[in-house]
């Protein structure tokens, strides 16, 4: 529907000048490169050997440093949501890239960082090594002088804190000395000192209160270690700060890399090109895709290249499925294509959703948030945004769908009559025609909103049956038409006017009979009855939808040949009404999310008026309040609204006749990484 309309090009030319023909290619971006079709003469043309290995280091080296250098540049702000480029004028490009001497800054990014991560090591060594001495700080002699005693024996030992009291006790007995030094943790840390021919009965000591015995191996007092060791952290420190700094002016090659990074992905990117192209003693053949309104465009690219040939030739039946897809549609419904890029595209031969999913999501999306101050705010930040900020892309397409749904959301908010959480009607008498505006509060009626919602989601479901109608006939598949998708249309219009005089009581507030005017029985004795009672639309209804499921029960399984297995297939098709029910309901959390905007939005002005009341500040708190509460309600709801209107979109819509997993169509192009040549930008 709004697929472009892709041909199959077979460029072939003397042997010298593919390169500058694959180089233009890149420059009017609007060839995608295939790998050459082995049919096209395998015994004339054989494949490119290229080495690609030495350019794909170059990149990660270059990567490498650039997401170092990141560590150290100064944060810009950004949404963070899609990435940023760099625009650089085509001059400076080329002198960067001639002048450049990346080399070197890779060298020196990736010897920083080494360097940095051995003193990493080296602190957390000390720090460790500090941790372990804590304990035992209030040592302040070296334990080997103990160690050089005649008699004198000693030890460093871990007990639990219940056993402190009897192992003084009993080393006493043993004529034993204990040093409680710390005591952390359910833990007390000990030194014990005592004769040497008693360190037997001391180890039973220990073993007897379970004790844990220590060794400390230093020359030094354990307090007298410890200041080294901060000293030593200290200096450590004080070189990694230096080397950081190193970095910090060393980020500054950063835009440099970047360049230099989309110079090697171009070149990169060429090269692969050049392992598809088949090559001969004279000649190159290179096969591609191309949108078919770029043809004149590739031909007056080629131009300058007059001992090149470009041989257009119609996709065959076995290309279909290998295809690239190219969305083409209007500027209106070109923002929506995010969403549909975000479920798959579709495959060539299939129809895009794109044109028809898009009111439906700008009116959903609106239903989510009802309120018309909250349309007039998001369609102003969507429309500033990508004004101010780089978003890309993708962000560009998002903020321009979030505009139109900000002008839908105005619409349907002055319908609702709500702005800000105040009421239309509640408006002063100046604002009188703005009143006349409101159709319907949702506050006071939500099973009328619930009735209207719904009733548009059986619009979309049902729109989505007879896309794959619509698909069918195309395909020539008239049969599965008629006999599937239009027999699931009448039978739930059927149903619907059927239920037309049972649904009104939603609308009065009203039930049972007197709201419709008849009596809902399931007696065979009423049936009659009921139907005399019926207007003539219910019962024009009732025979479309029994016309309806007697077709499918019939039909659905008509390519068996078991009659059995026909008839149970027809059956369990009709047990899918229950499902086409369930979709139904689960548009009824649009009502929930616009009621919960509304509520929120409701609160935020009382909790706003009631500020109003604090003394001084109150004009200053009301102000506060209300910024805060009414952006972040429309950031909640909005994040909201967003999310299960794409639900809808990808489990109710699609799945009726969308299957999607379509290869994009990327064409070559010097597009980088990080960088947007300023020359490009304006031919785009």
């Amino acid at each position: 529907m709004a697929i472009a309309d892709m041909t199959k090009v077979l460029l072939i030319g003397e042997k010298d000048l593919r390169d500058n023909v694959v180089k233009k290619l890149a420059e009017v971006g609007i060839f995608q490169p295939s790998p050459l079709n082995s049919k096209k003469g395998p015994n004339l043309f054989k494949l490119s050997e290229v080495k690609r290995e030495p350019l794909q280091d170059n990149l990660n080296k270059i990567e490498r440093a650039i997401n170092f250098l990141n560590r150290f540049e100064e944060k810009k702000f950004d949404l963070g949501l899609f990435p940023s480029k760099l625009i650089i004028e085509q001059g400076e490009y080329s002198r960067w890239i001639k002048n450049s001497k990346w080399e070197e800054s890779c060298k020196r990014c990736s010897e920083i960082e080494e360097e940095v991560e051995k003193i990493k090591e080296q602190i957390g060594v000390l720090q460790d090594n500090y941790k372990n001495l804590l304990p035992w700080r209030k040592i302040s002699f070296p334990l080997k002088k103990l160690e050089t005693l005649k008699y004198i024996a000693f030890q460093l030992a871990i007990i639990p804190s219940e056993e402190k009291d009897v192992l003084q006790e009993e080393a006493k007995k043993q004529a034993c000395y204990v040093w409680l030094l710390e005591e952390m943790g359910r833990k007390v840390y000990v030194l014990l000192i005592f004769l040497k021919e008693q360190r037997p009965k001391i180890e039973k000591m220990l073993q007897k209160f379970k004790g844990e015995k220590v060794t400390l191996r230093e020359d030094v007092a354990p307090s007298v270690k410890m200041q080294k060791i901060r000293v030593k952290q200290n200096d450590l420190q004080k070189t990694k700060e230096k080397i950081l700094n190193e970095a910090k002016e060393l980020a500054r090659e950063k835009t440099k890399l970047m360049v230099v990074y989309d110079y090697f992905y171009d070149v990169l990117k060429e090269r692969d090109v050049y392992s598809n192209t088949g090559m001969s003693r004279y000649t190159f053949c290179l096969e591609g895709w191309i949108r078919k309104e770029d043809i004149p465009s590739l031909k007056n690219a080629l131009k300058s290249f007059p001992r090149v040939e470009a041989v257009v030739t119609k996709p065959e039946r076995e290309d279909l499925h290998k295809i690239p897809v190219a969305l083409s549609n209007r500027k209106i419904f070109k923002p929506f294509e995010l969403i549909t890029e975000l479920y798959g595209l579709p495959r060539y031969v299939e129809i895009d959703p794109t044109p028809l999913l898009a009111p439906f999501f700008a009116v959903f999306l609106a239903i989510c948030l009802t309120d018309g101050g909250y349309g007039i705010l998001m369609a102003i930040l969507a429309f500033l945004i990508p004004r101010k900020i780089q978003v890309g892309e993708g962000g560009k397409k998002l903020f321009s769908m979030l505009f139109i749904s900000g002008l839908v959301t105005i619409v349907v908010g002055a319908l609702t009559g709500g702005i800000f959480g105040i009421q239309l009607q509640e408006l002063p008498a100046a604002l009188a025609p703005l009143k006349k505006l409101t159709l319907i509060n949702p506050m006071q009626e939500p099973m009328v909103f619930l009735v209207i919602v719904l009733m548009l989601g059986v619009v979309h479901l049902l729109t989505g049956i007879i896309l794959e109608m619509k698909d069918n006939l195309r395909k020539g598949k008239i049969s599965a038409a008629f006999l599937d998708q239009f027999s699931w249309v009448i039978l739930i219009i059927g149903l619907l006017l059927a239920a037309v005089p049972f649904g009104k009581g939603f609308f009065s507030g009203e039930t049972g009979s007197s709201a419709t005017g008849l009596s809902l029985t399931l007696s065979p004795s009423q049936f009659l009855i009921l139907w005399k009672d019926m207007p003539i639309y219910s019962k024009v209804g009732s025979i479309l939808a029994i016309g309806g499921a007697i077709t499918l029960f019939v039909f659905t399984g008509r390519k068996s040949k078991n009659i059995g297995k026909r008839l149970a297939k027809g059956a369990y098709e009709i047990y899918g009404i229950i499902q086409i029910f369930a979709d139904v309901l689960s548009y009824s959390r649009l009502l929930a999310l616009g009621l919960a905007t509304s509520v929120i939005a409701t609160v935020v002005n009382t909790i706003a008026g009631m500020a109003g009341g604090i003394p001084i500040l109150g004009p200053v708190a009301i102000v506060f309040i209300l910024i805060l509460g009414h952006i972040g309600n429309l950031l909640i709801n909005t994040l909201s609204g967003f999310i299960h209107t794409s639900r809808l979109q990808f489990v109710e819509f699609f799945t009726k006749f969308y299957e999607g997993g379509g290869q994009k169509f990327e064409p070559l192009k010097r597009e980088g990484k990080y960088t947007i040549i300023k020359e490009t930008l304006k031919q785009a």
